[in-house]
């Protein structure tokens, strides 16, 4: 009977956690009262880690992060594979957008393209944001939640096809 206990309440923690995560979507907000309560962010150097999950496998990665203001971002990736992908190009202009519109607190962008959602606990605050529907990232992206103190500590980005991946930034420095 201890065993069949344990193992319920197991299962209810997690389905609770799984529930938390995205309860910022619980939040809907104006982007000029999220605008007022995140911080500006800055150039940023720091470590990362990723895991995306695929269907039943999840691929874990890390390295190093920089994001240069008004410039774009940059993952170098040290394992499993080295490479380094940076999101400053044309080719990847959507992610850049929406980094920048959130480190320059320019909720133009973000309020055209996305429904916005805001909680706040403590000194973390998350932002959640949701394609509207006439956006031209609605049909490749489901949605994306960012978390952060003074700069951005975990970005999740959930896809419609290509499953979910979440980015936890470490040892992180103002350059």
């Amino acid at each position: 009977m201890n065993k069949f206990l344990f193992f319920l309440l197991v299962i209810l923690c997690g389905i609770n956690l799984c529930f938390a995560s995205e309860g910022v979507f619980n939040y809907p907000a104006a982007s000029k009262d999220i605008s007022k309560s995140i911080p500006e962010l800055n150039s940023v150097s720091c470590k990362f880690t990723q895991e995306r999950y695929l269907e039943s496998s999840v691929l874990k990665s890390g390295g190093n992060f920089r994001y240069i203001k008004d410039k774009g971002t940059i993952f170098e990736t040290l394992y499993p594979i080295k490479s380094t992908v940076s999101y400053n190009s044309s080719k990847n202009r959507q992610i850049n957008d929406i980094i920048n519109a959130v480190s320059n607190k320019n909720f133009g962008y973000l309020d055209n393209n996305f429904n916005l959602y805001y909680s706040k606990e403590n000194n973390s605050w998350t932002v959640g944001l949701k394609p509207k529907a006439k956006s031209a990232v609605s049909s490749q992206l489901h949605d994306i939640i960012i978390k952060g103190k003074s700069e951005i500590n975990f970005i999740k980005i959930s896809t419609v096809k290509n499953g979910t991946t979440e980015i936890s930034f470490q040892q992180c420095k103002t350059n």
